[in-house]
């Protein structure tokens, strides 16, 4: 890992500083996704909120703000094993996908929101990039508390299943049949 542009890391009294290649201290990229505040860590026994805020402000930083959503969890484990000590250099040639991801295809992951259906999504088995396509759909904020998001999104799924359920009723107070209009 020597030469070329490279994002460093060191341990310092005031805590975890990251520098971008420009020698810039890191942006956590918090209006991207907020999962530490506080700051970056790195290594295996990285604080978990911790190293996956570094691997949103990295994959934000040099790759874009879709990909460090759909994939943080991933880059941050690859972040766990790769980045040790108190001090590392990370090329930014490792941090494109083919380095780190396991078949990682954006384009394919990416539903749009019309290809999503409220009613039929396991929220508790969902893709950030699903969570992402219903929350554009319903009008829902991206950047809030998973719990909001998520409370947001029950909301629009009994919505969706109340007018469903109205809209077949009203089929059925008339067996189906649609009265032709008077003719005067």
């Amino acid at each position: 890992m020597t030469g070329g542009r490279a994002y460093r890391g060191e341990r310092c009294m005031g805590g975890q500083l990251v520098y971008t290649p420009d020698g810039d201290v890191l942006d956590k990229h918090l209006h991207v996704l907020r999962r530490a505040p506080g700051g970056f860590d790195w290594g295996p026994q990285a604080d978990e909120a911790r190293i996956d805020q570094l691997a949103i402000a990295l994959l934000a930083d040099s790759a874009t703000k879709n990909i460090a959503l759909d994939h943080y969890k991933e880059f941050a484990q690859y972040l766990r094993e790769e980045l040790e000590g108190d001090e590392w250099r990370l090329p930014t040639s490792d941090i494109s996908a083919d380095t780190w991801s396991r078949d990682i295809d954006v384009a394919d992951e990416t539903p749009s929101p019309e290809d999503v259906d409220i009613t039929a999504v396991d929220f508790d088995e969902m893709t950030f990039a699903v969570e992402r396509a219903l929350c554009e759909q319903h009008d829902i904020s991206i950047h809030q508390s998973v719990d909001d998001r998520r409370e947001e999104l029950e909301d629009a799924r009994q919505a969706v299943q109340s007018e469903t359920t109205d809209s077949e009723e009203s089929q059925t107070d008339t067996g189906g049949f649609e009265f032709p209009a008077a003719s005067q």
